[in-house]
């Protein structure tokens, strides 16, 4: 471990060196804007020194700054987040998803595409989702029920995808079988995004004998701008894994395990100074299936399928008063098992594999005079499914100008998640038992700021504590000790702080650390450590007209259940060939380190893949 730490100090030195070394343009670039303008946290567009809550938002270009693979792998080294996959570059297994948590909740981060949420089940894709197609990504942590509903109760990654897409083709080949190809286009109205990912099987990785990386992705997002107030996107997900196991020696197969899933989000969306609305259509098919070895064959296929169909809009009005927000949102799902849900069910119980949910919100901003502003909101949600679910989310916050470029501010926030469907249901399979009668999670959310910004620089610092009802599973996923769902008791209370300097056009560099106390009572009514106490980020960066680089790395330590500490480090260089091409040199987990990158305490165990560099040409026509 403090043979890691150095190598990281030494990592970093020779980059801020090398970074400093490099010559400097004639031609002076514009900085990076860290007087950003928000439109996530409030439903509106704001200054992030205006807004009552913590906000972050990345820029495409800071995005593939992290030399990540993927867009799962860049948001895990923010400051701030939590994270678990089934393997490197945010590996997905079978139905769960790889996760990037908010102040240590396993659950309650809501995922949306332009503003719509994309969560299906619980379950979304960041490593799917092509960097390529995004312009910026905004992120807010704490409840944030009251504007954008169910799952929402610890934060939102609004994914923003670009409106005008640059003529780009580009090829990336690294080690290990890594291979991305990515192609954008821009005919007028009309955008487009394609991307194809593969790398090959690796052993070693996983503590069960199972392979890792062995993936292959397709994507797309195309979208059209009908006029200045009508546009329509369409995100489209094809993704392909292997989970082969051996045995001990990693010689004899003894099951093979293969998962096809297709994912859908359709968005149409309205905007003009006023009004906003998104009528909004995501589907996910899910296939999953398995040899057995002992008999020769391959099991029945299972497939699963989830729609949901829904209307979002907004009313925007501003008076001498104050400024109101008003909206309803109306959406159904559907979940359809090709294996009986009735499995595990107690006779007689109520089952609905249909639920619509209707939900009226309204906000308020108030200038009270002195610099303050204060801010209060609720929302009403009314789910029909197995039986009625009624939720009432008020939020209040208030915001003191010390200044125009800092501020002091407080908010309050009540959350609520309705429960999957798999987590009532159980799924079918016989490993997971069904909890129909299961209850939403509810539970409040407090939080403290500060934040100071100037031309060239931006600190953030917020204190927040914690106290929510969640879900979670217990059992031991045998067919005589299943999977079961039940709610828990969560708290947490944390300290996060934040420091972003430029220097000049070319020189920058972030700093961030974190410290929580996350825990939940498990069924005998012991309180139980999650994830982690104590996270650090730093990142040093250089760019001018010709040159780019950037070092990043996250330290995790303190983590629950006596694991070791999580240390990635990446490193990106690129250099402008000409006015078309561009080289860059990506190198991922730069102290080849072997992670425990799943979540803690689980049965089974998935670690970072080995020093990972790649190449990437691409080309501007």
């Amino acid at each position: 471990m403090k043979k890691s730490v150095k190598l990281t100090a030494v990592a970093v030195m020779a980059a801020t060196n090398l970074c400093l070394a490099l010559p400097t343009s004639a031609e002076e670039l514009e900085t990076y804007n860290l007087d950003t303008m928000v439109v996530t946290a409030q439903r509106e567009s704001k200054r992030d020194v205006d807004t009552p809550a913590s906000v972050t938002a990345l820029s495409q270009q800071q995005l593939m700054e992290t030399g990540a693979a993927n867009l799962f792998d860049a948001l895990r080294l923010q400051s701030g987040m939590t994270s678990y996959s089934y393997g490197g570059n945010g590996q997905s297994l079978g139905s769960q998803s790889a996760k990037i948590l908010m102040r240590g909740a396993n659950k309650g981060t809501v995922v949306m595409i332009d503003g719509v949420p994309a969560n299906i089940n619980e379950n979304y894709y960041l490593d799917a989702i092509p960097v390529e197609s995004i312009e910026r990504v905004e992120i807010v942590k704490g409840a944030a029920s009251t504007l954008y509903g169910s799952e929402a109760s610890s934060g939102v990654i609004n994914i923003i995808t670009k409106r005008k897409m640059p003529n780009t083709l580009s090829i990336n080949k690294g080690e290990y079988g890594k291979m991305k190809e990515a192609l954008t286009l821009n005919a007028n109205k009309l955008n487009l995004a394609v991307a194809l990912e593969e790398s090959d099987p690796m052993k070693g990785y996983n503590n069960t004998y199972r392979i890792s990386n062995d993936m292959n992705k397709k994507s797309f997002n195309i979208s059209y701008k009908f006029d200045d107030n009508w546009r329509f996107t369409h995100q489209h997900n094809d993704s392909k894994f292997a989970l082969d196991q051996y045995d001990a020696n990693w010689n004899t197969l003894k099951n093979d395990a293969k998962y096809h899933y297709v994912d859908d989000f359709s968005r149409l969306q309205y905007k003009d100074d006023s009004w906003s609305a998104n009528f909004f259509y995501n589907r996910s098919n899910r296939k999953n299936q398995d040899f057995s070895v002992v008999q020769s064959k391959w099991n029945k296929l299972t497939y699963l399928r989830f729609d949901t169909l829904g209307l979002d809009v907004q009313k925007q009005i501003d008076s001498k008063f104050a400024d109101f927000i008003i909206g309803t949102n109306i959406s159904r799902e559907s979940y359809k098992n090709d294996i009986s849900v009735t499995k595990n069910i107690t006779p007689g119980t109520k089952l609905n594999e249909f639920r619509t949910n209707y939900a009226v919100f309204a906000q308020m901003s108030k200038d009270l005079g002195a610099g303050y502003t204060a801010t209060i909101g609720a929302r009403e949600t009314v789910v029909e499914a197995n039986k009625r679910y009624n939720a009432f989310t008020p939020q209040f916050a208030l915001l003191k100008k010390l200044d125009n470029n800092s501020s002091l501010y407080a908010n309050a926030a009540k959350s609520f998640k309705i429960p999957t469907f798999t987590q009532m249901y159980g799924g079918g399979a016989s490993n997971f038992a069904a909890n129909p009668l299961l209850e939403p999670e509810e539970g409040w959310t407090y939080e403290f700021g500060y934040k100071k910004e100037s031309r060239s620089s931006m600190f953030k610092a917020a204190l927040y504590y914690m106290d929510l009802n969640t879900i979670e599973y217990g059992g031991k996923g045998e067919v005589t000790d299943p999977y079961v769902t039940y709610n828990m008791d969560f708290k947490n209370k944390g300290l996060e702080v934040t420091y972003n300097k430029d220097f000049g056009s070319k020189y920058g560099y972030s700093l961030g650390a974190n410290f929580c106390n996350p825990k939940g009572q498990n069924k005998k009514g012991v309180w139980e450590r999650k994830f982690a106490r104590e996270q650090y980020t730093a990142s040093v960066k250089y760019h001018d007209d010709k040159f780019n680089a950037a070092l990043t790395g996250m330290f995790m330590t303190d983590r629950a259940y006596n694991c070791d500490d999580l240390l990635p480090v990446n490193f990106i260089a690129g250099y402008k060939l000409d006015k078309s091409s561009k080289l860059e040199l990506g190198i991922e987990n730069i102290l080849d380190r072997k992670d425990l990158v799943s979540n803690p305490g689980s049965a089974q165990e998935y670690y970072s893949m080995p020093r990972t560099v790649h190449l990437t040409y691409t080309y501007t026509f």
